[in-house]
């Protein structure tokens, strides 16, 4: 993979970035297409933050957190440490007083404000979270809420947080997770939201353990050692109540697919039955993804010119703008052949 850039304003380190793009050029049969239609007072050291982005090549997990106490900041440190990952905290442009009452004051307003769609100033943003196939975001409860410098990041990022998948967790006195949550879901309402963890003052103790078996529950492990785990390639097309299965290929363009699961989409009819389409959004990344394609039915794959997925119900031409992701296996494609669109969901096996 390619590294990201991340640029927290501060003195963060800077990482190359990539993204792929697609232009507009007619399909393959002559035809343009058309798209179808807290730390809340309880313990902890002020932090001085923390350098973003590790070395390494891999970059499958970030984590994003804000800290006032520290509670948030060693429960941040923790899954960077578990992960071995990238981390990257968000910065308030004007740090808030270490006297409490204060503190409490300016978040109060700050709240009252971002209601009024106006969210404070943070010095922290990150350029693309393409690379990313979870992005842990951290933050204390404030009466509640989501700290607002958190809230005023996940504002400005929503469009590039679109699709990913997305884990809280948060610190708190006493208050529960739920209106965070809520929160974030209208902060960023295209994002894809993971099972949350919720450290209180009660339970800050056993941080680590409960750390690691929430990890465990996502699927999410160390990044050392990746170039040697070979991941289930295999998935499900759920029609109706029938399910048929498929097998995706070991490239870029097919990994990301599959770290977007599971996912429900209408498959549109394209070309009198030849295709089922569908537009994924953002689209699939295409790195390390070879090009040309010469599609039998059952084929699932990517029109690189207009980034929308097609699964092939019957053969057709060899195009170097076609790139295979994967085929449904046995006779399955039978359930989707015929006219009209079809909803659907994608899960992993």
């Amino acid at each position: 993979m390619n590294k990201l850039l991340l640029i927290p304003l501060l003195l963060f380190a800077t990482l190359l970035s990539a993204t792929s793009c697609g232009g507009d050029e007619p399909r393959r049969d002559g035809h343009e297409q058309v798209p179808p239609g807290g730390d809340d007072g309880d313990g902890g050291n002020e932090s001085e933050g923390t350098d973003s982005a590790g070395d390494h090549d891999l970059h499958r997990y970030l984590v994003l957190y804000c800290s006032r106490t520290g509670n948030t900041e060693r429960m941040a440190q923790t899954i960077m440490s578990e992960l071995n990952c990238d981390i990257v905290e968000v910065v308030p442009e004007t740090p808030y007083d270490n006297e409490y009452s204060a503190m409490l004051d300016r978040a109060q307003s700050e709240l009252a404000a971002i209601e009024q769609g106006v969210y404070p100033a943070i010095t922290t943003s990150v350029e693309s979270f393409d690379d990313y196939d979870i992005v842990f975001v951290g933050y204390p409860i404030w009466y509640g809420h989501i700290a607002t410098p958190m809230q005023a990041f996940l504002h400005s990022h929503a469009d590039l947080l679109a699709g990913k998948r997305i884990a809280l967790f948060a610190s708190s006195g006493s208050s529960g997770i739920s209106t965070s949550e809520a929160d974030a879901a209208r902060l960023v309402p295209g994002a894809m939201f993971e099972e949350s963890l919720l450290l209180t003052s009660s339970t800050m103790d056993s941080m680590e353990t409960r750390i690691t078996q929430w990890l465990e529950s996502l699927g999410a492990s160390s990044e050392e050692g990746q170039d040697n785990v070979v991941e289930d390639l295999g998935i499900n097309i759920i029609v109706g109540s029938q399910i048929i299965t498929a097998t995706m290929e070991d490239n870029g363009a097919a990994h990301d697919f599959l770290s977007r699961l599971p996912l429900e989409v209408t498959l549109e009819d394209y070309n009198n039955g030849v295709e089922k389409i569908f537009y994924p959004e953002p689209e699939l990344s295409l790195d390390d993804t070879p090009r040309g394609c010469d599609p039998v039915p059952g084929d699932i794959t990517i029109y690189e010119p207009w980034g929308n997925v097609a699964i092939f119900c019957q053969d057709w031409s060899a195009s170097s703008s076609l790139i295979k992701i994967g085929h449904i296996d046995g006779v399955g494609i039978s359930l989707l052949q015929g006219a009209g669109s079809i909803n659907v969901r994608f899960e992993r096996q």
